[in-house]
């Protein structure tokens, strides 16, 4: 909405009827002034002696009754009329309205009868009737259900079909879904009836009937503007009303140019351009760019204008400002930064938070934080993001908020003073502490407004800095959807807060915030809000034969037969090019110059111009434009001076610091795996701690899913001891240990995680785990006799001066005594990943090094393949796809799934068991003294798979290095 509205309703009074409202003359004047400064997108000449005289004038939609008002004050100002009579000029719906209340002003007894509803009562109404019915397949989307219920049940009623016909209803009826709706058709009109409510969609009958009953003096003409297609009843209504006629436009535009763009997002460039060199070239003219499609392309169409009229509009060091452009489509308030802000805020006071709406919480800037919250919000990202879960209860969040609280104090945190802001985690605290103890009772939504305020103070929401303009008029606009919520007292009763919080968000997602600006030469708009505006320029869009007229979309809700019959809105081909037909024409009668365009390639299909533009000859862009299109991008020319400018100078990082005697080093056996991936992985992630976020997942990920293995296998030999134990245990004896075990390991996780929800999910995975637990003893069934030695082994071993956190997941001790180490995988795996001299996985042939060096040191002889230690390493896969032991031994060792054979000669490049040994205690040796020393050379193994799931791209450039080369 653009100041025009704003202005138009100071210096015009809108009158009740016709009633004579006179400004005085120092405050038209003082408004009129500001008015003559604005811009006119109609011509008022012909309508200006009709407006003085009292004409009644329609028109299709507000921002044209808009425009209208302004230019009829503009027109006495220049004229010399200092007092005027303020013009009866009104969009339909708001004239209906007005005519409702005269009844009420007057006491007419059907409008003291009924109370006529909101549009937010209404839709609440049909939400609550849609989800109240028992249907054979629940509902994936009921409010979308009941918005769609809404729109069908208006369309009935402009299109005046009464169903109470015996023959209608029966049309409704031979369709499941067209049936379901006339049940909810019967519900809805009960329920009026019986509460005396009047719907919207009803209100132009209601106030026929009263003006055939005589009971409403007619109007002798009304003039409509901007119509194209008029609803039945409305037509009947305008006709009972008086002589009804529509306001033609002769004006015929002399230039009409048709241009093929490459693609949607090239046409929307082009326009953007065009515009811009059509107001440097002219600035008098208006001109409008007009998307069928405005909604759904906001953002994209925004972003370009951006970039051709204010190309540092996003810079970092930029003040926020109005764009030199006004754009008609609005975004849901819902989606506002700052009312987001308050919902996620809100959201604290329900059981259970979704994880991007409380890093959003912890990001946002609407809240009375200070400098040293920084750190808090940091580290309390980190403790949700370990949590690894999209959905996390507000009790854990507690916890972990408390969790920072009580770390930054001990921390030697300053106390607050009484004057200083607030604490990120205390604050955040308290507000989940206060919602737990004000929601528990149901309330009505009157009484539920008052407790949203007082939650939001626990937060000092929207914050103490100062806001501005936009943010100013956003809450503004919350406190008016706030006044709505209060008035669904009548018709919701007593709900729960999270019914409460529902409620807000649709009223919320259905108010369309627009900033007031200031008025502009070029204006954004869609096909209906340009209907009746006159402009020097105007460029259509999307006008290919794909897009334009818009494909057929019928309700599904009404029968289509009915739809074709009555020719009720977008049910053919046909009616959609008829209305297409005159919406072309207005538009090109509404311009001196017109620019058709549509994109040649759409979804990688092939298009041509629509068939109501094939007779214009088309234009080559570039002839249009004076210039290639490239050249006249403000942003790309910055782009190409800075770049031609830069003195650049290539750069060797070189390698790091050695790693120095006190100095720290994470992690274990992963090091070596990075360090022979690439050796900055290494350094970044366990010199820096570089680390990437864990990624949230909806409920048991693959990480999870391996530790409850673990777990389990752990329990299940803890038990066993032996392979002995395991043959004498029977089928049944297993079943039910497997059973116990895989319950036990998943309620564990379950406490210490909330991703496991719900009976029937655990249920699943107990199911899951247990055929997994018996699948892999029946491998362990068909192996040679083993008792195990270690489990889980946890112990810091050390290796070419570094200090190791290890985990071993098992130890067999064979029957010659040797030992056989295994490492559990739920994925994947082979044994080829331990070859070469940078080696993808070198866990277990460390880990065999390790054990060696400790817990066999004193009897080992590293020199002879007959001797106990270490004889062999495994892995031990375990999947539902398929179990097994794969793994590389001594020849002579007690385990045949890992003996030495000649294939494995080849593959390792080795004669033996012991040379291997010997080749992995250089490798290793090798890459540890690298890290030691430093060496972090971007130097991946296998570009580009080694680089696929690594996260250190923006960090390493690997991909500008590449670039370069």
């Amino acid at each position: 909405m653009t100041t025009i509205a704003a202005v138009c309703y100071i210096v015009i009074t809108v009158p009740f009827k016709h009633s004579h409202t006179i400004l005085s003359q120092q405050a038209f004047r003082k408004s009129a002034s500001r008015m003559s400064t604005l811009i006119t997108l109609f011509d008022i000449t012909p309508l200006a002696s009709q407006l003085a005289s009292g004409q009644l004038v329609l028109t299709v939609n507000q921002r044209l009754a808009s425009r209208i008002q302004a230019a009829y004050a503009i027109y006495c100002n220049q004229h010399g009329q200092s007092v005027v009579q303020a013009p009866a000029v009104y969009s339909l719906n708001t004239w209906l309205e007005r005519q409702w209340q005269q009844l009420l002003i007057n006491a007419h007894p059907t409008a003291l009868r009924f109370r006529l509803l909101s549009a937010a009562q209404e839709r609440l109404i049909w939400q609550q009737i849609v989800e109240a019915t028992p249907l054979p397949t629940p509902l994936l989307r009921p409010v979308a259900t009941a918005q769609q219920a809404s729109s069908a049940y208006r369309t009935l009623v402009e299109w005046r079909q009464d169903l109470s016909n015996p023959l209608l209803r029966a049309a409704f009826e031979t369709d499941d879904d067209c049936a379901v709706f006339l049940g909810w058709v019967d519900q809805f009109e009960q329920r009026c009836q019986q509460q005396l409510w009047l719907p919207r969609a009803k209100l132009a009958e209601q106030l026929l009937v009263i003006y055939q009953q005589g009971e409403l003096q007619p109007i002798e003409s009304i003039i409509g503007v901007g119509f194209d297609d008029i609803s039945p009843l409305h037509q009947a209504l305008l006709d009972a009303q008086g002589s009804f006629r529509c306001l033609e436009n002769s004006k015929k535009a002399p230039r009409v140019n048709t241009v093929g763009c490459d693609d949607p997002h090239h046409e929307i460039l082009s326009s953007a351009v065009w515009a811009k060199k059509v107001l440097c070239d002219n600035p008098g003219a208006t001109v409008a760019l007009v998307f069928p499609q405005l909604s759904q392309q906001r953002q994209t169409i925004q972003r370009v204008l951006q970039e051709v009229f204010e190309p540092d509009y996003n810079g970092v060091e930029q003040p926020r400002r109005n764009l030199p452009f006004n754009l008609s489509a609005g975004s849901p308030l819902l989606h506002t930064p700052m009312i987001s802000a308050a919902l996620n805020a809100l959201m604290l006071c329900l059981p259970t938070v979704e994880l991007e709406q409380l890093v959003e919480l912890c990001q946002s800037p609407f809240y009375c934080l200070s400098e040293a919250d920084s750190q808090q919000i940091v580290t309390l990202l980190d403790k949700l993001y370990a949590q690894r879960s999209t959905v996390i209860s507000t009790a854990r969040f507690r916890q972990l908020a408390q969790q920072v609280s009580e770390s930054s104090t001990q921390a030697g945190a300053q106390p607050l003073q009484q004057d200083q802001q607030w604490e990120f985690a205390q604050s955040l605290q308290q507000l989940a502490n206060c919602g737990r103890a004000l929601t528990q009772k149901q309330r009505r939504p009157s009484q539920w407004v008052a407790v949203i305020a007082d939650l939001l103070c626990c937060i000092a929401w929207p914050g103490c800095r100062r806001l501005d303009s936009i943010e100013y008029q956003q809450l503004v606009q919350w406190q008016h959807v706030l006044e709505q919520l209060a008035t669904l007292d009548s018709v919701a009763g007593a709900i729960s807060f999270a019914q409460a919080l529902v409620q807000l968000k649709s009223l919320l997602s259905n108010h369309i915030f627009q900033p007031q600006t200031a008025d502009s030469s070029l204006q954004v708009l869609g096909t209906l809000e340009a209907a009746g505006l006159e402009f020097s320029h105007i460029w259509l869009h999307s006008m290919s034969a794909q897009q334009w007229p818009a494909s057929p979309s019928p309700n599904a809700l009404i029968p289509f037969h009915l739809q074709r019959q009555f020719d009720m809105p977008q049910a053919t081909p046909s009616r959609e090019l008829e209305y297409a037909q005159r919406l072309s024409r207005r538009f090109l009668h509404s311009a001196e110059t017109v620019v058709i365009s549509y994109p040649a390639l759409l979804d990688e299909n092939p298009t041509r111009v629509s068939a109501v533009f094939e007779h214009i000859e088309q234009t080559d862009l570039a002839q249009l434009l004076g210039k290639e299109l490239y050249a006249l991008i403000p942003l790309r020319e910055i782009r190409r001076r800075h770049i031609e400018s830069a003195s650049l100078q290539n750069y060797q990082a070189g390698d790091a610091p050695p790693l120095g005697r006190q100095e720290k080093v994470t992690g274990g056996s992963a090091l070596f795996a990075n360090q022979s991936a690439c050796p900055f992985r290494a350094f970044a992630m366990h010199r820096l701690g570089v680390a990437p976020l864990p990624s949230p997942s909806t409920g048991l990920d693959a990480a999870d899913r391996g530790s409850i293995l673990h777990r389990a296998l752990e329990l299940v030999w803890s038990r066993l001891k032996d392979q002995r134990s395991l043959l004498e245990h029977t089928q049944t004896a297993l079943e039910q240990l497997c059973q116990e075990v895989a319950d036990y390991a998943i309620g564990e996780h379950a406490h210490r995680k909330d991703i496991l929800v719900g009976v029937r999910y655990r249920a699943l995975e107990s199911v899951r785990l247990k055929r997994l637990l018996l699948d892999w003893l029946g491998i362990e069934q068909q192996r040679q006799s083993f008792v195990v030695e270690k489990l889980e082994m946890r112990k810091p071993l050390r290796f070419a001066e570094l200090e190791l956190q290890t985990r071993i997941d098992r130890i067999d001790r064979l029957d010659d005594g040797s030992l056989l180490v295994i490492d559990y995988k739920t994925g994947l795996c082979s044994i080829s990943r331990w070859w070469g001299e940078r080696p993808e996985e070198p866990q277990l042939p460390l880990y065999s090094l390790l054990v060696d060096n400790t817990l066999t040191a004193d009897t080992v002889d590293c020199a002879s393949d007959t001797q106990p230690g270490v004889q062999g390493i495994a892995f031990a896969q375990v999947r539902v796809d398929g179990c097994g032991l794969k793994g590389v031994g001594s020849q002579h060792v007690a385990e045949p799934m890992v003996q030495w054979h000649a294939k494995l000669q080849s593959d390792a490049q080795v004669e033996n068991w012991m040379q291997l040994k010997s080749h992995w205690q250089k490798t290793l040796t090798r890459l540890a003294k690298d890290f030691i020393a430093g060496k972090s050379a971007v130097d991946p193994k296998q570009p580009p798979q080694t680089c696929q799931y690594c996260q250190l791209g923006p960090l390493c450039r690997v991909n500008h290095q590449e670039f370069g080369e």
